[in-house]
């Protein structure tokens, strides 16, 4: 099946949703695949969406809208204000790189001659570069919300699975309490849990390879162009340790009562100023 095929029957059997564009819920695949099991291959359908979620007419559905929508048209979950952002920022950027291009020379009016093309501009390179570094930092700040809108989702989803999974609510009750549609429950908590395999993962493999470095914590933090602390209370949550974010022990420091700037002590001299002095009986 070729992409274009795909979307020809993806209009057929979901007119309500692939017809004008609509903002998709999330996790639309999974409701496809239920719906028509076998149908579409996941390779294609990935590349549909991409091409379809990335073209102008659905940015600006999204970036105007405030829903999202189910095969069937109905509202399926609110579109955040992080994907209406990033919608609009994305179109503003493309609607600058045409302004940027230029236009095609245009023909003869009424059997004249074409219209002399106007004088091309002097370069200013300084002017290019201004234009080139503020592109850029948008597109770096519309790619920083897009992260952080999808951190924002995986926490959700996280929380959710944690709290569903140690419930005794009834599963409406559940949602009612949570503010899930009963009909998005089970592929969020499908999310989750591939979310959370694939974290568990990253973190045997992260684990493997400290043990097998033979490095301290900051230097295999280093290697990894992380920050110590942070390597640390990813280690710990390797090893079961959970979320504590104790700061990981300074590798640097010696042994208590062996530190080179303090004379030895002398034979018999405890930790308490003027050694162990003998005590009387108590009163």
């Amino acid at each position: 099946m070729t992409v274009k095929a795909c979307a020809d029957e993806l209009r057929t059997r979901f007119p309500a949703l692939f017809g004008e564009p609509k903002p998709l819920k999330l996790r639309i695949q999974v409701d496809i695949n239920e719906r028509a099991p076998g149908v579409f291959p996941k390779a294609v359908l990935s590349a549909f969406f991409r091409r379809y979620t990335l073209s102008d007419a659905y940015l600006k559905a999204v970036s105007t809208g405030s829903q999202r929508f189910d095969l069937d048209g109905q509202p399926a979950g609110e579109l955040s204000e992080e994907h209406r952002k990033i919608a609009l920022e994305t179109l503003l950027q493309r609607r600058e790189q045409r302004r940027g291009q230029p236009r095609p020379a245009r023909g003869p009016r009424d059997g004249g001659q074409a219209a002399p093309a106007p004088a091309a501009k002097p370069a200013d390179p300084e002017a290019d570069a201004r234009r080139k570094a503020q592109r850029e930092a948008q597109r770096e700040e519309a790619r920083a919300k897009h992260r952080e809108a999808q951190r924002a989702e995986r926490n959700f989803r996280a929380g959710l699975l944690r709290a569903f999974e140690t419930t005794t609510l009834t599963r409406e009750n559940f949602c009612a309490l949570k503010g899930v549609d009963p009909a998005t429950l089970d592929s969020l908590l499908e999310a989750a849990r591939a979310d959370r395999a694939q974290r568990q993962t990253f973190l045997a493999e992260l684990s493997k390879a400290y043990r097998e470095s033979g490095l301290s914590i900051n230097e295999f933090a280093a290697s990894k162009n992380m920050h110590p602390g942070q390597m640390h209370h990813l280690l710990r949550e390797a090893q079961g340790g959970g979320d504590d974010r104790r700061p990981p022990p300074r590798g640097d420091r010696p042994p208590r009562g062996d530190r080179p700037d303090r004379p030895p002590r002398r034979e018999g001299q405890g930790d308490r100023p003027g050694g162990d002095r003998p005590r009387g009986p108590r009163r």
